[in-house]
């Protein structure tokens, strides 16, 4: 009878713990901390602070009997190692266990006790990386586990605390009682990391799901800025050919629909340079139709125009800015386009030999903040939304030309992730 209703108190006890526990994790920065978005020794011993808080609870709801205070501390400092690794399992550890034996400095197991309650965070972060892998038969290894730290308690509390008579009698009432509830309630721990982590894997996919709407909406912006002036200068150049040249005005229909056909309809992510180079150009060829003899642009492309993936819709507004506002006269203007590559990036240049920009025009342009030359600026704005702090980007400006120029990764993030995590399969398998 008496180790029913000790059985039932400890699990009531356990059941607390579970639930403060449980509210614990859906405070933000204590998620991010578990989450091991940031492990900074500052972070992990409050994280230290935070198990050994609970255990310290454990013992003031603890039951005292034959001396002792029967509690569940085995639970949040074995998980504060499991979870936390080395430095918070032996904060928690410490902390919990000094509290155990000043909580009661008199009582016949209390150096007993806060020796156990230090060993179990030991224990834990000695565990820690077993824990990390997730190996099989997860919860029966937690049930092996708690069973280890309560028989090590119990050494303990049969080599240190006297009398030996009343020790062992102690044991012998607790220690099954001990191993079931706070086996169980160790499992169910682990339970509810697992829900966390999946929350965070959904919070994650909810995060990509929002950058790549973000994407589709840049992109479509960039798609939807093709300047009407452009499209009406473009039919009227039809119109006029149409009476001098009728073949070539069917033609120049024909690349019309096609530019607009490849910047409307572009859904991937990524496209080939041969694709990104084909609508460059299908534009210059509308724009050379109404300029007659006044454009001239050079290339220095690789050989492999396959090789390299970047995003679509970024070398049109570049060379159009060219176009438009590099030139010395109406009927002169000159464009290079320069794009080599190595083993890992491209470098991408597109020059022209313009007046160059004002300066205060020039000050705008190197605010990647500052959207007043949009096509510039949304391209800026992408290729640093792809590719981050891997992207430099550059404009120079000279009284003699301008030079926008930036490198980028010959694959994108997506597909260069992939291949680290098959490199790093077959290094790990072999």
């Amino acid at each position: 009878m008496i180790q029913d209703n000790l059985l039932i108190y400890l699990l009531t006890n356990a059941g607390l713990l579970l639930v403060a526990a449980t509210v614990l994790t859906e405070l933000r920065p204590l998620r991010a901390i578990l989450k091991q978005q940031d492990r900074s020794i500052p972070n992990q011993l409050l994280l230290g602070l935070v198990f050994g808080l609970l255990s310290i609870a454990s013992t003031y709801t603890g039951l005292s009997f034959q001396g002792a205070i029967v509690n569940t501390r085995t639970i949040s400092t074995l998980a504060a190692g499991l979870v936390g690794g080395p430095l918070t399992g032996v904060f928690a550890g410490v902390l919990s266990g000094l509290h155990r034996f000043f909580y009661d400095p008199d009582g016949f197991t209390s150096l007993a006790c806060g020796l156990g309650t230090a060993s179990f965070g030991l224990l834990g972060a000695a565990c820690y990386r077993w824990f990390s892998a997730r190996i099989a038969r997860r919860h029966l290894a937690l049930v092996c586990l708690t069973a280890a730290a309560e028989l090590i308690q119990c050494v303990i509390i049969l080599a240190v605390a006297r009398p030996f008579a009343e020790a062992v009698a102690l044991e012998k009432a607790i220690l099954i009682p001990k191993i079931a509830v706070n086996s169980l309630g160790l499992v169910v721990f682990s339970a509810v990391m697992d829900r966390m982590n999946r929350s965070l894997l959904l919070e994650q996919l909810e995060a990509q799901h929002q950058v790549e709407l973000r994407r589709q909406a840049e992109l479509r912006a960039l798609q939807s800025q093709i300047n009407p002036h452009f499209l009406f200068n473009a039919l009227n150049t039809i119109s006029a050919l149409c009476l001098t040249d009728p073949n070539r005005a069917r033609e120049t229909i024909l690349v019309l629909a096609d530019y607009f056909r490849q910047t409307l309809s572009i859904n991937e992510p990524f496209v080939t340079l041969e694709q990104e180079m084909s609508n460059v150009d299908n534009y210059l060829l509308l724009t050379e139709a109404r300029f007659e003899d006044a454009i001239h642009v050079t290339r220095e492309l690789p050989d492999d125009l396959e090789r390299l993936r970047l995003p679509p819709l970024i070398l049109q507004p570049i060379v159009e800015n060219a176009v438009r506002h590099g030139f010395v006269a109406v009927d002169d203007r000159q464009v290079h386009i320069r794009i080599r590559q190595d083993d890992t990036r491209a470098y991408i240049q597109v020059s022209d030999r313009g007046r160059g920009f004002p300066p205060e025009v020039l000050a705008k342009l190197q605010d990647p903040d500052d959207p007043t030359y949009t096509g510039l600026f949304n391209v800026r704005k992408r290729l640093r939304s792809v590719y981050g702090d891997q992207c430099p980007f550059a404009i120079d400006s000279t009284p003699h030309g301008s030079t926008v120029s930036f490198s980028i990764p010959l694959l994108p993030p997506e597909q260069a992730a992939a291949s680290a995590q098959r490199r790093s399969f077959l290094c790990a398998s072999r």
